[in-house]
């Protein structure tokens, strides 16, 4: 029987996802007991997370009078992440994080000239972000990617790729 159980907890290890989403940055740096902070995940940050009622709450784009949850998050381990941080404050990492991996999960088309669709990005499975594809006006026939405005990106080639890949998946539903 302990064999058996030996054998289930290596498989489960095995099983784990081999890549999470990591705190690599917060600002301001003491974050415990702060009401709001900026959270970054290596190449992109999330920012004015809130932390009310003892719990985190992720910012919202407002546009003409209505709110969109543009950015969500898919795990209760990062949610756990986040609070802890908020809680006890932020520790570094203690290894280099790799750059998380982004997976363009859905495609929406809508009926805005403009606003062609809405591509739900997840990065490693455990943050979601709805950013847009836009029509470019500069260029027929061309797109351009509109990203939440509390989600950034700091490093521009990790930009670039995020953007190629909407950008391909669209131009390919098409």
């Amino acid at each position: 029987m302990r064999k058996l159980l030996k054998v289930f907890a290596v498989l489960a290890v095995l099983a784990a996802p081999a890549a999470a989403l990591d705190v690599t940055a917060v600002s301001p740096a003491g974050i415990k007991g702060a009401a709001k902070g900026d959270f970054s995940f290596g190449p992109v940050t999330v920012k004015s997370v809130a932390w009310e009622k003892g719990a985190v709450v992720l910012p919202q784009t407002e546009n003409k009078g209505k709110k969109y949850s543009d950015i969500k998050l898919l795990s209760k381990s990062l949610y756990g992440k986040l609070e802890n941080c908020f809680r006890n404050g932020w520790a570094k990492p203690a290894k280099v994080p790799v750059p998380p991996k982004v997976k363009v999960d859905a495609l929406k088309p809508l009926r805005s000239p403009v606003r062609v669709a809405n591509a739900e990005l997840s990065f490693d499975g455990e943050l979601m972000a709805v950013a847009g594809v836009m029509v470019s006006k500069k260029e027929e026939g061309a797109f351009w990617v509109a990203f939440p405005p509390d989600l950034v990106f700091t490093d521009g080639a990790f930009k670039a790729a995020v953007e190629s890949a909407v950008i391909a998946a669209w131009t390919k539903k098409k």
